[in-house]
């Protein structure tokens, strides 16, 4: 999964980026929720980012390991 997102994110940089400003946008919802509501519910949302997160960083490693062009 993470080679084929670092792939991914090689050939459509945008969409990357994209994914990146929603998953920070969901962060920022959800940390402005559990201020200004208190409600519990949107701690989920930690959850999704917190593995998006994972993902998005083992794919980088990868890409800076095996698809850099510097070699």
């Amino acid at each position: 999964m993470f080679k084929s997102y670092a792939i991914f994110s090689v050939k459509y940089p945008l969409f990357h980026a994209f994914n990146l400003l929603l998953i920070n946008g969901l962060f920022l919802f959800c940390c402005y929720q559990l201020i200004a509501y208190e409600n519990i519910e949107y701690a989920s949302g930690f959850l999704v980012v917190l593995l998006f997160g994972f993902i998005f960083a083992k794919a980088a490693d990868y890409r800076t390991k095996y698809l850099t062009l510097d070699k």
